[in-house]
C-alpha cells in the first residue's frame, strides 16, 4: 500500500518539473518514522518548495484516497504538509483533520494532534495556529458529549483518547478521576454501575478508586448517600415521603429506621431540630 502510493506520485511527477524533488521527497517519506521526530528533518526542508507542495496536494486530492494520518504512509505526508506555510497546502492539512472528525476517526484525530504538537513545539509555525483552534473545538465538543452521555457511548472517543489529547493540546484539560466519579455518581447506584459509567473495568476502577479516595467504592457510596439524604432533610422542603422514594426506600418506616440508625433520629425529628436551631440563631 505504502509503496503503491509513493510510486504513483513518483510516476506522475516524471511528467513535470518536480520529478527530482518528488524522488527526494518519497525517499524522505519512506525514511520518516512518525514516532521519531529526528527523522522528520528532511521533510521539513523539502516542504519549503511551495510550488512542488501545491502540486503534491493537488495530486493527493485527485486520487480521492482516505487522508487519515493514522496509517504510516499518510502520517508521513501529513508531517510534510504541516511544515509547509502555504495556505493552499494548509487547506489539505485542515481537510485531513475535518475528514477524521466527520468519519469518527479518533485515532486519526489523535495523530493530527500529536504531529501538530511536534512540528510546532516551539511555535515557529504560526500558520498552524488555526489548525490548533479547530482541533481544540473538536476535542472539546467530543469531550462534552462523552461527559453528558455517561456509559451509553454518545462520543466516538473514550477516556484514554482524551487523556492522550491532553498531552498534545496545552489548553485541553480533562477532569481528574475524582471529578469524573463525582460527576457520574447517583445516590442509588452500585460500584459496578459507577465503574461502567466511568468506562472502566470493575477491577481497575476499584484499584484506581482506592488510590484516589483512600477508601472502598462501597463505603464511599454509602457516605455519599448519607450526605445526600441529610442534605434533602435539612435544606429542602421536600416531603419526607418524596425523599424516601428518591433514595430507593420501599416505605417511610424503612427510611425512618435508616435515619435513626445513621443520624440518631427520625427524618421528621431531624428536620424539626434543624429548624428550631436556626430560629435560635
Amino acid at each position: 500500500m505504502d509503496r503503491t502510493l509513493y510510486d504513483r506520485l513518483e510516476y506522475d511527477a516524471m511528467k513535470t518539473e518536480w520529478h527530482t524533488w518528488m524522488k527526494e521527497t518519497v525517499k524522505a517519506l519512506r525514511h520518516a518514522d512518525t514516532y521519531r521526530f529526528k527523522t522528520w528533518t528532511e521533510l521539513e526542508r523539502l516542504s519549503k518548495n511551495i510550488p512542488a507542495m501545491r502540486w503534491l496536494v493537488n495530486k493527493l486530492d485527485g486520487y480521492h484516497i482516505n487522508p487519515s494520518p493514522e496509517p504510516p504512509t499518510m502520517a508521513a505526508i501529513f508531517i510534510l504538509t504541516c511544515y509547509c506555510p502555504d495556505n493552499r497546502v494548509l487547506g489539505y492539512v485542515v481537510d485531513t483533520l475535518m475528514h477524521c472528525y466527520r468519519t469518527s476517526d479518533g485515532k486519526g484525530m489523535l495523530m493530527c494532534a500529536r504531529i501538530h504538537s511536534a512540528v510546532n513545539r516551539n511555535e515557529e509555525y504560526p500558520h498552524l495556529n488555526g489548525l490548533y483552534n479547530i482541533m481544540m473545538g473538536f476535542f472539546l465538543k467530543e469531550f462534552s458529549r462523552f461527559l453528558d452521555s455517561g456509559w451509553d457511548g454518545g462520543s466516538f472517543m473514550i477516556e484514554s483518547d482524551f487523556r492522550e489529547a491532553e498531552r498534545y493540546l496545552p489548553d485541553f484539560k480533562v477532569s481528574g478521576f475524582r471529578e469524573m466519579v463525582q460527576a457520574r455518581m447517583t445516590t442509588n447506584m452500585t460500584g459496578e454501575e459507577l465503574a461502567k459509567r466511568c468506562h472502566m473495568s470493575n477491577t481497575a476502577f476499584r484499584a484506581h478508586f482506592k488510590e484516589a479516595f483512600g477508601t472502598t467504592v462501597a463505603d464511599w457510596l454509602r457516605e455519599q448517600k448519607k450526605k445526600k439524604i441529610l442534605e434533602n432533610i435539612l435544606h429542602t422542603d421536600l416531603p419526607i415521603s418524596r425523599i424516601s422514594e428518591r433514595n430507593g426506600f420501599r416505605n417511610e418506616s424503612t427510611f425512618s429506621e435508616y435515619c435513626r440508625r445513621n443520624f440518631n433520629a427520625s427524618p421528621t425529628k431531624l428536620r424539626e431540630k434543624h429548624r428550631n436551631d436556626r430560629k435560635l440563631k
